[in-house]
């Protein structure tokens, strides 16, 4: 029994160390490991590695850019040399013009207005040039410019001189119909500038009425009437013409 009763009692402590030493292994705290971060993660290196991806297309973006801007700059720098190689050469034809030498003018003003063209002083140098072909007598060569100057597109600013000269290089040649159409498309064109409307609008009255089309005439003179300020010197003169016009046109 003594035996037995000892074989039991080391059982039993041999139970408590197995169980003891379950516990501490239980109860021992886990190793602290440090969290890795994934790789890529961090913002800095983001921003490197999007531009190393991306450096070769950014690059080609930037030459791109800095050529399209070299050659606006160059566009713009030859043409304000152009506008001013073009004034130059029609202050000489002016001066020419002025002097009195309008044979000398003419050249010259064809020639600016032909290789400046599109400048300002290309355009100015063309109505200058109709000018001074009408004071030569040169009305069919002023109406065959003056068309092909129109027919181009030139600037708003000089639509209204150009169609002005040409009436009046019509009226010249007796082609009153054709004169009264440029001047009311002169008038038009000068619609927010009142005075110079009117004066046109009475000069497409008057070739109207040598036109023998009393009712163009009267349709003039009557938006004059109608549009003009109270104090306007063309508006007497509009109602003074209007009034022939409807007088004539009464069977006798």
């Amino acid at each position: 029994m003594r035996g037995v009763a000892t074989s039991t009692r080391g059982e039993w402590v041999e139970g408590i160390g197995m169980a003891k030493t379950k516990a501490k292994k239980e109860t021992k705290a886990p190793e602290q490991t440090e969290e890795k971060k994934p790789v890529g993660h961090d913002p800095g290196e983001r921003a490197v590695q999007w531009v190393q991806q991306r450096q070769r297309p950014l690059i080609a973006g930037m030459v791109g850019l800095i050529v399209l801007v070299g050659g606006a700059w160059f566009l713009r720098s030859a043409q304000i040399r152009r506008e001013a190689f073009a004034e130059r050469e029609l202050a000489t034809a002016r001066f020419a013009a002025e002097s009195g030498n309008l044979q000398l003018a003419a050249t010259d003003l064809s020639r600016v207005s032909s290789t400046y063209g599109k400048t300002k002083a290309g355009q100015e140098a063309a109505i200058l040039l109709a000018r001074v072909r009408l004071q030569q007598d040169e009305d069919e060569l002023a109406v065959g410019e003056l068309r092909t100057f129109l027919d181009g597109g030139p600037d708003n600013a000089f639509v209204a001189p150009a169609e002005g000269l040409l009436g009046s290089a019509y009226e010249e040649l007796g082609r009153f119909a054709e004169a009264a159409d440029a001047y009311e498309r002169a008038a038009n064109a000068w619609s927010r500038y009142g005075l110079l409307s009117e004066r046109y609008l009475l000069d497409a009255g008057r070739a109207a009425s040598l036109a023998g089309d009393s009712a163009k005439a009267a349709t003039a003179y009557q938006r004059i009437i109608d549009e003009a300020d109270e104090d306007s010197p063309s508006l007497v003169e509009a109602q003074l013409r209007l009034a022939e016009v409807l007088k004539g046109s009464l069977p006798s």
